[in-house]
């Protein structure tokens, strides 16, 4: 055979691999017994599969409570940015079936990418832990059929991660240091502004526009809903002056006490990242008891409102999923 008809870059390849193109080469330039090489059969796709399945594992599997620890921050954006990094994982097992299928005559190019695979994984989970910028693309899938981008970006997590038993604790403290008294116009709107400002929140007395952030806000028509806490504008409480009851229920001591049902709504959240933790109890309840609790909430005006809407009624069991929530238990198990 002439090696001169063939190209030279090509014959050093060859010998660079340990064959000599006479002995490795047919006369018409066919390979002699090539051997095909199947990535799936290689030590490195079997070490990569392991590495991969057991971070998709473990991530997928967390508590509630685990996988809280983890948000950079508690905040819709957190989640999506979890839920980004679970998206990566799913995307990259069903990659490595895909993959798992190639051929190569060099068995050196299946070792060169899955180690380039496990370097890719390692390093995008250290960015994940830290909050740091991703650099991906994921998408979600909701149940009315819209696909939505989710955040894949960087956060601050100096300053987005709250210490839960100082920021509890300053709470209860200057919400219960508001005095309650009715203003000199015969209502107690002073008093719930006060509440509501005492922990850096604002009141906003445009109802309607919660439905801007969160849609089914509240389970009672507008016309009966006082107030309103929506995750999406955590640092604002929506109130309702067009309510059917307004006028009797701002001179009365309902208001403040709606005021400190609504905070804690806004306190749960910042604990759980949920305004409903997985605790086997109605929310609102829940919400009831920990105002009750811990922001010193009347607990016979709260239940009296709860005449015609039950589910805000408390019972010891949501005192004891308010307790949970307080010292950071937002889930129990399901057995």
């Amino acid at each position: 055979m002439d090696t001169d008809d063939y190209d030279q870059s090509a014959l050093e390849d060859l010998r660079a691999r340990g064959y000599e193109p006479e002995d490795y080469l047919n006369d018409d330039g066919t390979v002699k017994d090539q051997k095909v090489y199947r990535f799936s059969e290689a030590d490195s796709y079997t070490q990569y599969k392991q590495l991969l399945e057991g971070k998709s594992s473990e991530y997928n599997s967390k508590s509630p409570d685990d996988a809280i620890k983890l948000l950079p921050e508690l905040s819709d954006r957190g989640v999506e940015y979890y839920g980004a990094w679970l998206k990566y994982l799913l995307t990259a097992e069903q990659e490595l079936e895909a993959s798992g299928e190639r051929t190569t005559t060099d068995p050196n190019e299946i070792d060169i990418y899955y180690n380039a695979q496990t370097t890719a994984l390692n390093e995008l989970e250290q960015k994940f832990l830290h909050g740091e910028d991703l650099g991906i693309h994921a998408t979600l899938r909701d149940s009315e059929g819209n696909v939505r981008d989710l955040y894949t970006g960087a956060f601050d997590l100096k300053s987005s991660q709250p210490d839960i038993p100082t920021l509890t604790a300053d709470w209860e403290q200057k919400i219960k240091a508001v005095p309650i008294a009715m203003g000199s116009d015969g209502t107690y709107l002073a008093a719930g502004e006060q509440l509501i400002a005492s922990v850096g929140l604002s009141p906003t007395y445009d109802f309607k526009s919660v439905y801007d952030h969160c849609s089914g806000s509240t389970r009672l028509a507008d016309e009966t809903t006082l107030g309103a806490f929506c995750s999406a504008t955590p640092n604002l409480i929506y109130i309702n002056q067009d309510s059917r009851n307004w006028t009797y229920d701002v001179t009365g001591s309902y208001y403040p006490n709606a005021a400190k049902h609504e905070l804690a709504h806004a306190m749960i959240y910042r604990i759980c990242g949920t305004t409903a933790p997985a605790l086997r109890v109605d929310h609102e309840a829940l919400t009831n008891s920990y105002a009750t609790l811990y922001f010193g909430a009347e607990r016979d005006v709260l239940n009296l409102g709860a005449q015609n809407a039950p589910w805000y009624t408390m019972t010891d069991a949501s005192d004891a999923a308010a307790q949970l929530v307080h010292d950071g238990h937002c889930s129990i198990s399901a057995d």
